[in-house]
């Protein structure tokens, strides 16, 4: 594991970096953009925007998950302990945090390709996961320092 954790850890940051890039986005500049927009205008540009992110965002988020899994063992495992430390504490909030959002895409994905319904969340999703996703980042620097 040791060999390909830069490469891990390279890949998760990409990721990281496009995902949290794309909530901030949808939360906070899109949002405010489509209100000085009449409504048919705001619907074709949030389709098109969203018939590209469904496409991406996915994989991001499967690709975040994996490598994170992977690089997980490096701080937490049978030998090191998983709540020994203030470090592994952080570090379990987050990947519960992370947990969160997994699930928050899987029910999102689900509702539009499986039961082909709109999703009843889809409102709070979004805001909810970029909240999240700053914890995370937050306790990914802050876990390093106690």
């Amino acid at each position: 594991m040791e060999n390909i954790y830069p490469y891990a850890l390279l890949v998760h940051i990409f990721c990281a970096i496009i995902f949290i890039g794309y909530l901030f986005f949808d939360v906070v500049i899109f949002s405010r953009a489509k209100k000085s927009l009449d409504e048919k205008t705001a619907n074709l540009m949030e389709k098109a925007i969203s018939s590209k992110a469904i496409k991406i965002m996915p994989i991001c988020v499967l690709l975040l998950l994996l490598t994170g899994g992977m690089m997980m063992s490096k701080w937490v495992n049978k030998e090191l302990g998983y709540f020994d430390s203030s470090l592994q504490i952080l570090f379990m909030i987050k990947v519960s945090l992370a947990c969160i959002i997994f699930l928050a895409v899987i029910f999102s994905l689900s509702c539009k390709f499986i039961f082909k319904i709109p999703n009843p969340l889809a409102k709070i999703i979004h805001p909810l996961a970029l909240t999240l996703a700053i914890c995370i980042v937050f306790l990914a620097k802050f876990m390093f320092y106690l």
